[in-house]
């Protein structure tokens, strides 16, 4: 797995690649159309799926150009889809916009929707080639946030990160949905690697042990 820093945002934007297809899964483009294009180039490999964590503009904005030059499917959680649209303001912020395209971190002179091949549900995977990606609904952030599983690493969006989780005061946000969603994932067995959309990575244990939010929702009566 690569990562790379996208948008002014600092959002991650993760590659994970299997060897036996040459094709990757690309999580959250959210900006730096050419820094993306070089860093896919650079693997040497296909992208074959664009998956979105959820609908905010910070992971979005690149996809439409991503998907225009590998030809990838782009996949989402049915509840996010409609997020996307140029109707939603939270997807067309100008002052982010202004800021990406005086970059040259999109092609676009305003908010381009990208095109939904595949609505996600809880409990789906993503398959290729020899990986496997379990889908989590983890609502909170927004209604259609999800957590994907692959192995022992966890990519968990604006969900969970380290030592904090996402703000849920925003457009399908809910406080209530992410305390369950951070019960949820602190009662999965085992340890996890976990890939956050900001910030470094941590691990599960961790944050069980450590993060206030986590802690909190766990000792709240549900």
């Amino acid at each position: 797995m690569k990562v790379l820093e996208t948008g002014m945002f600092h959002t991650n934007c993760y590659l994970v690649g299997d060897t036996k297809t040459n094709e990757c899964v690309l999580f959250d483009p959210g900006a730096s159309i050419t820094k993306l294009l070089n860093f896919i180039e650079e693997s040497g490999m296909k992208v074959r799926y664009i998956v979105l964590t959820h609908a905010h503009f910070d992971h979005v904005m690149a996809a439409p150009a991503i998907q225009d030059a590998t030809g990838a499917q782009l996949l989402i959680h049915e509840k996010d889809a409609p997020l996307l649209s140029p109707d939603n303001p939270e997807a067309n912020r100008k002052g982010y916009l202004r800021e990406v395209i005086r970059k040259g971190e999109v092609k676009d002179t305003e908010y381009k929707m990208p095109r939904v091949d595949r609505l996600l549900h809880d409990g789906d995977t993503i398959e290729l080639g020899d990986l496997s990606f379990k889908v989590l609904n983890t609502p909170g952030h927004t209604a259609g946030s999800c957590t994907f599983i692959c192995g022992d690493v966890m990519i968990s969006g604006d969900t969970l990160f380290k030592d904090a989780c996402g703000r849920w005061d925003m457009t399908s946000g809910s406080e209530d949905d992410m305390m369950a969603s951070l019960r949820r994932l602190h009662d999965l067995e085992g340890n996890y690697r976990v890939f956050s959309g900001h910030g470094i990575p941590t691990t599960l244990d961790a944050e069980r042990q450590y993060n206030i939010y986590m802690r909190r929702a766990v000792a709240q009566p549900h």
